[in-house]
């Protein structure tokens, strides 16, 4: 439930226009809503009087995920979002091989204490199973909406990932279309004609290891395609560390050392921008530091 008090400037707009062109609604997201103007429901086509009341309330969307107690790592909460750190090992959300355990019940678990209520959990992003870092769920429709709207808001993602070989380039962009071929878990490079998505990544070196022949990145999505750091790096001959998958494979590793570590975001609440930061996870941080791998 969500309370607003009409500005002057808005008097004699449509409630409806409102909501979207003031607070960052979606056409979708005005269909799971109920709009109350002091006190009385009205239709988005009502118009509002300066100093109007407004209250927004959502539908409940429940979820037959079964709340779960975990131990989350919330790096960032407010009224509309939590911003998580998710460990490696953990899937995010329910699949048909994995049911039970996942990001996604501690989260109904999670809401469910604070609201009584068991509510859907509302993923901006994911991460696979063996990538670490951070997890963005949106509270309500309007957070979830807002977000996805590229007009209103801006989300850049960072992370770091450590990669085989020394790259010799300071920073760099990768832009080719990815897809996959048949029913094969491997994205591969693939032309647009051949059904491939365009996909641009950009990187920049944040520290060479020669001793290991390995090289820390820094790595900023500006698309978001399935695993398409791991294609892209993986195409110029620097597979991720650990990525049995694309060419990184190591015995003494054992999962792709990939870390959504930065999230640059516009708070839906108040329209501003915003950092947060996650530090390397212990397997990652132990080799920048010098140990050495098998």
């Amino acid at each position: 439930m969500k309370k607003y008090t009409i500005e002057p400037e808005y008097h004699g707009y449509k409630v409806g226009d409102y909501l979207k062109e003031v607070l960052g609604y979606s056409s979708r997201s005005m269909r799971k809503i109920d709009i109350f103007l002091n006190g009385k429901k009205v239709k988005p086509n009502k118009k509002v009087r300066k100093l109007n009341r407004l209250l927004v309330k959502e539908h409940n969307k429940g979820t037959n995920i079964e709340p779960i107690k975990m131990d989350l790592d919330i790096v960032y909460e407010d009224k509309n979002l939590i911003i998580l750190n998710k460990e490696p090992y953990l899937i995010v959300h329910p699949t048909k091989k994995k049911v039970d355990k996942t990001l996604a019940h501690g989260i109904v678990h999670y809401m469910k204490e604070q609201t009584g209520e068991i509510t859907v959990p509302r993923f901006y992003n994911r991460l696979d199973m063996n990538t670490s870092g951070i997890i963005v769920v949106a509270k309500n429709g309007f957070a979830q909406a807002f977000l996805q709207n590229k007009e209103k808001a801006t989300v850049n993602k960072y992370y770091q990932t450590i990669v085989k070989g020394i790259v010799e380039e300071e920073e760099f962009v990768i832009e080719e279309s990815i897809g996959c071929v048949g029913e094969s878990l491997k994205r591969e490079l693939l032309s647009i004609e051949d059904g491939g998505q365009t996909a641009k990544t950009g990187a920049k070196v944040l520290k060479r290891m020669d001793d290991q022949n390995l090289t820390l990145l820094e790595v900023e999505l500006f698309t978001g395609r399935t695993h398409q750091i791991r294609v892209h790096l993986s195409s110029m001959g620097h597979p991720i560390l650990g990525d049995e998958l694309y060419g990184g494979m190591v015995d003494s590793v054992k999962r792709q050392l990939l870390h959504a570590y930065k999230l640059i975001f516009t708070n839906p609440d108040t329209g501003e921008e915003e950092t947060v930061t996650t530090t390397l996870p212990d397997d990652m941080e132990r080799i920048v530091k010098g140990e050495v791998i098998g």
